[in-house]
Parts: C-alpha cells; sequence; structure tokens
C-alpha cells in the first residue's frame, strides 16, 4: 500500500504551482519572504472582522454595527481592526474607509445564511485538513472555508468565500475554480449527509443581494452545484498533483515558467506572462509615479534565514525584518544572510542588462 501523502495541498497552493512552476518553488520549497501589497492585508483585515462576528454570542455586536454601518461602533472590533490594519501598514483613512465598506457589506448580506431558512449549523472559519489513500486515490488537502451553512431538512451545504479583490472572477476563473472543486470535496468528506453542495463567492468591492427581480447582484457569485461524479474526477486530478508535487525538485521548477505562457486569452484572467509584471528592474515607476508591480520573485535580492542547530530552516525574512527573526531565536539557533538570485528567465546577464520578455 502506498504511504499517506505528505504534501497538504490548499487552492492557493495548487493554483501557484499551475500558473507557474518556479513561483511555486520559490514560495513553497525556498519558502523566500514574499511581499504583499494594500489589497491583501485590507483583505486580511476584513476576514479577521468576518470571522469574530460569526462566533457564538456576537450577534449584538453585529447589529450594532449594522446599524451604524460602521465597525467602530463596537469599541472592541475597532480596536482589532486598528491594530491589523497599522501592523499590515494600511491604517491610512483611505484603507480604513474602504476596510469599513467591505467589511460590513460582507455582515449585510445574509451573513447567519437565514434569509431563506435558518441553518442547522454554521460555522465561520471552518478548517479541514484531509488524507485520502484508497481506492486508487491518493491526496491530502487542506484549507479554511470562510462561512459553511448546513440545512438538515434539504440534506444542502453552502460554502461561502468573501473575496476583496477588485474584479469578479469571469471565464476559467469561474468554470474551472479550484476553491469551489477543493471546498465542495472537503464537504463531501466532512459532511457526507449533506449531498447537495454550492459554493458561492461574495465580492465585497461590488454590490451585493438582489434586484427588484430576485436577481444576484454583481458581486454575488453563485457556483453551480457539483455532481459526485465531477468531485470523483478531481480526485483521480488530485491524486497526479499530489505525486507531483511530492517529488518536486530544481528540474521540476523550471518546467513552467509563467513567462513561457505568453499572454492569456480573454477568457484566462490574470494569468501567463502578466504574472512576471511588466517592471524591467525593482522600484521601476509608471508615469505617474507610482511603483510598477511585479511578481516578488522575479528580482534578486538578499534576506536574511532563521535556522535551528541542524541547519533546518524555521523562517525566512526580508533584510529590513531581521528584528523578527532575532525576536524567534532559541538556544542552538542562528540567522545568516542569503541571497536569492532571481527568475531564471529574467535573471541579469553578463552586460548587466535584465532579460525581458515584454520588449517588443
Amino acid at each position: 500500500m502506498s504511504s499517506k501523502p505528505t504534501v497538504a495541498i490548499s487552492a492557493s497552493r495548487l493554483k501557484t504551482c499551475m500558473e507557474c512552476s518556479w513561483k511555486y518553488h520559490a514560495k513553497y520549497k525556498l519558502k523566500l519572504p514574499d511581499t504583499t501589497n494594500d489589497g491583501a492585508s485590507r483583505g486580511t483585515v476584513c476576514h479577521a472582522v468576518l470571522e469574530v462576528l460569526g462566533k457564538k454570542g456576537r450577534k449584538k455586536y453585529y447589529n450594532r454595527i449594522l446599524k451604524e454601518q460602521d465597525v467602530f461602533a463596537v469599541p472592541s472590533v475597532g480596536r482589532l481592526v486598528t491594530a491589523l490594519a497599522t501592523k499590515l501598514n494600511v491604517s491610512d483613512a483611505e484603507n480604513m474607509e474602504l476596510i469599513n465598506f467591505m467589511t460590513v457589506n460582507g455582515l449585510s448580506h445574509d451573513y447567519f445564511g437565514s434569509d431563506k431558512e435558518k441553518p442547522n449549523i454554521s460555522f465561520s472559519e471552518k478548517s479541514f485538513d484531509i488524507s485520502i489513500n484508497e481506492n486508487g486515490k491518493r491526496y491530502r488537502i487542506l484549507g479554511f472555508i470562510d462561512k459553511l451553512f448546513l440545512y438538515k431538512g434539504k440534506k444542502a451545504a453552502l460554502v461561502r468565500d468573501f473575496k476583496t479583490s477588485k474584479k469578479v472572477f469571469e471565464g476559467k476563473e469561474v468554470s474551472d475554480n479550484l476553491q469551489d472543486l477543493v471546498y465542495s470535496l472537503a464537504v463531501k468528506h466532512l459532511f457526507p449527509d449533506y449531498s447537495f453542495r454550492e459554493s458561492e463567492f461574495l465580492f465585497l468591492k461590488f454590490e451585493l443581494g438582489h434586484d427588484l427581480l430576485g436577481h444576484a447582484n454583481e458581486g454575488v457569485l453563485r457556483m453551480e452545484s457539483l455532481s459526485d461524479e465531477e468531485l470523483e474526477g478531481f480526485e483521480y486530478q488530485l491524486t497526479e498533483w499530489q505525486s507531483y508535487l511530492e517529488n518536486f525538485d530544481e528540474d521540476s521548477a523550471r518546467s513552467n515558467f509563467a513567462l513561457d505562457k505568453g499572454f492569456p486569452a480573454k477568457d484566462e484572467g490574470f494569468s501567463g506572462k502578466l504574472l512576471c509584471g511588466f517592471a524591467k528592474y525593482p522600484g521601476q515607476l509608471k508615469k505617474d509615479g507610482s511603483v510598477m508591480w511585479h511578481c516578488p520573485f522575479k528580482f534578486e535580492f538578499d534576506y536574511y534565514s532563521l535556522k535551528d542547530s541542524s541547519g533546518q530552516l524555521k523562517k525566512n525574512s526580508f533584510i529590513d525584518d531581521r528584528e523578527v527573526l532575532e525576536d524567534l531565536l532559541e538556544e542552538g539557533d542562528y540567522i545568516e544572510k542569503l541571497h536569492y538570485d532571481g527568475c531564471p528567465p529574467h535573471r541579469s546577464s553578463s552586460t548587466g542588462e535584465i532579460n525581458d520578455e515584454f520588449d517588443f
């Protein structure tokens, strides 16, 4: 019998590997420090509030926030928002206003899953870590479901995921959505009696709810329910990915560069060489003076690495964040300065110029 699966596959981990093998290598194998942007940081703050208000006994706080349309109407929630936003460098007025809007928007849309029927069981941030090794299927899936509602009478499960991105899914982001597949499969294993499973994505920057005719507004994306046959097919795909990721090496890392895929088709969304970014060097400015975005692993950089007495990696940090590692030091640990050479197709040539496939 084959061994128990080791690598835990999340939807984001699998998506990263499918998009670019080198990005996967840098993020999950080398575990390089990763930059974040304001959008991702705002999302972290919003998700924290949407999670804590779903806990038992928090309904009165929820009511007060909705009445005032302001997360700061509850001092303890306001302190949480301020602390997280400050830590993530998004505590300026513009970001805080957007955080408040998106959070209140998410709370306003059937937050307890009871608009049509009260669920028998509901969860906020339902975690799962499921290993399967039977009948030719071998995989391990891991993740968190933002909101999960179970309706016993209908044997139905509703998975809800909050999105703070600036665009609603379209094209293959809808038809080939990995989150929908992974979450639906997880619910099938965790709650097998609930045979009808449906996923819903709420895009918090957009209008939620329904129009006068009962149609969902732009920010509500309800996915079609996946059949047991579709999920079983996905399980065999996961089995192949499990083997690939467990044997992932340097050659694998160089096998599927995003740059080599060219520009995406209209229905493929943000993918292909767009994932590299157009910047030719770190800190390059746009015409409006703002910094051009690029993949955090496109260019070379120095970093610090915290290791234990046997040389095993514990955590990496950017040069400016060495104190983060120092706070984690234990007896026998040490910190060393290392250098990342950058993504191979984008590395500097011997003439000092960037190999840039975006030049035409």
